[in-house]
């Protein structure tokens, strides 16, 4: 058995953003599942992360760190890409997906060689897209109930995908009354409190200074408690889940063990506990790692200047610009991680109406016409090698 890879390279927006929700990089210990239907994982290579949810309605902003004031990585935006919380949870009441049709998106993924895909199910704003009986914010309070991770699962199926679910451990919808929006006092991690907070105030849902709530251990335990009964439904709704791909909180090897006794065969990431594989963000690895990996990383190119002003930060969500990285760099940072046997698991983000943008379908129809030439159906298998990219374009 491998032990899960330790990776410490991510990208520098990421690296904070992770500090903040109180992710360990350290060494793990945990070894990869042995389960004979989980081992499509180090062969798959190619996945689809779908970042979709509320914040597209502002389309200037990323998912959940678009309420949080003061993010340093994005700093020579001045706020053009941020709102306060009582605004960001107010998008709900516009969001409408009409034209959601995960079906579209996954014939078009499975055409051009993706052997998984993961959809956002409840990002850290709180948002869930399926009825859930836990928890008051989501399409039960919106949508009428509208279940919108049914549709995306059954897809995948159809499509001969493997079906991936993110979910968030932190809500901030339910700890709203609790912690500051403030990044430098985030208290995303009641048990980390922030190194840099002295001088920066605790900001409300307005984004006002207030003094530091109190938060409670009786209050974490109702977190806690939800998302293990979050977890429970989207591993019994909707038959067999494929990956499991945590996002932040305390480590809680718990639900690991309890999504396994569900689904005996599921992969899950380790960010929020003792995982199968570990993940670099927005960045290649720079060293060669051991057992199972993944780089997830943004396919689309974010328009909201850096800290410099120079360059440009990887946003998750979707941008009224719909502005993509070119092809070309897709397959090559592909090629650079199946060298070394990891997964790049490439994000895009849809419109308000629940529809893909259209270089998205543009962009999956140029990496089937390259997948069709120059490699195998299982790319899991092949070494994609330098001498087979395409010439480079541009970078949009």
């Amino acid at each position: 058995m491998s032990e899960v890879a330790t990776v410490p390279t991510t990208s520098t927006a990421a690296a904070a953003q992770h500090a903040a929700l109180g992710m360990d990089h350290s060494a793990k210990t945990s070894r990869h599942t042995q389960h004979p239907e989980a081992q499509w994982f180090p062969r798959a290579g190619l996945g689809l992360f779908v970042h979709m949810g509320i914040a597209s309605v502002h389309g200037n902003m990323d998912l959940s760190w678009g309420m949080i004031a003061d993010t340093p990585w994005d700093a020579a935006a001045k706020g053009a890409n941020k709102v306060t919380p009582e605004e960001y949870w107010r998008l709900a009441d516009r969001y409408n997906p009409t034209s959601y049709d995960p079906d579209k998106w996954l014939a078009a993924a499975a055409k051009a060689g993706f052997k998984y895909a993961v959809l956002t199910a409840m990002h850290h704003d709180g948002y869930t897209l399926w009825p859930s009986g836990y928890g008051v914010f989501g399409v039960q309070s919106h949508l009428a109930g509208r279940d919108l991770v049914g549709p995306f699962v059954e897809a995948c199926r159809r499509h001969g995908l493997k079906v991936g679910l993110y979910l968030s451990p932190p809500d901030w919808h339910f700890d709203r009354q609790v912690m500051s929006f403030n990044y430098y006092t985030a208290s995303m991690d009641p048990g980390k409190p922030r190194p840099n907070a002295a001088g920066h105030p605790w900001f409300d849902q307005r984004h006002q200074p207030i003094a530091p709530p109190l938060r409670t251990p009786a209050h974490d335990a109702r977190l806690r408690a939800m998302f293990h009964g979050r977890v429970e439904e989207l591993l019994t709704r909707y038959g067999r889940i494929d990956l499991l791909w945590f996002d932040g909180g305390t480590h809680d090897n718990a639900i690991r063990d309890r999504a396994r006794e569900l689904q005996p065969h599921i992969v899950i990431n380790s960010r929020s506990c003792d995982g199968d594989y570990d993940c670099t963000e927005c960045a290649l690895p720079t060293q060669q790692f051991t057992g199972w990996f993944e780089t997830c990383h943004c396919w689309q190119a974010a328009e909201i200047p850096d800290r410099t002003g120079a360059g440009t930060v990887d946003v998750w969500g979707y941008l009224k610009a719909e502005q993509y990285k070119s092809t070309a760099w897709m397959l090559e940072t592909l090629a650079r991680l199946r060298q070394w046997g990891g997964n790049l698991l490439i994000n895009v983000s849809p419109r308000p109406d629940g529809e893909l943008p259209d270089v998205v379908y543009q962009r999956l129809a140029e990496t089937a016409d390259w997948m069709s030439n120059n490699q195998k159906p299982d790319i899991g298998t092949e070494v994609l090698l330098a001498s087979t990219q395409p010439e480079q374009e541009s970078l949009l």
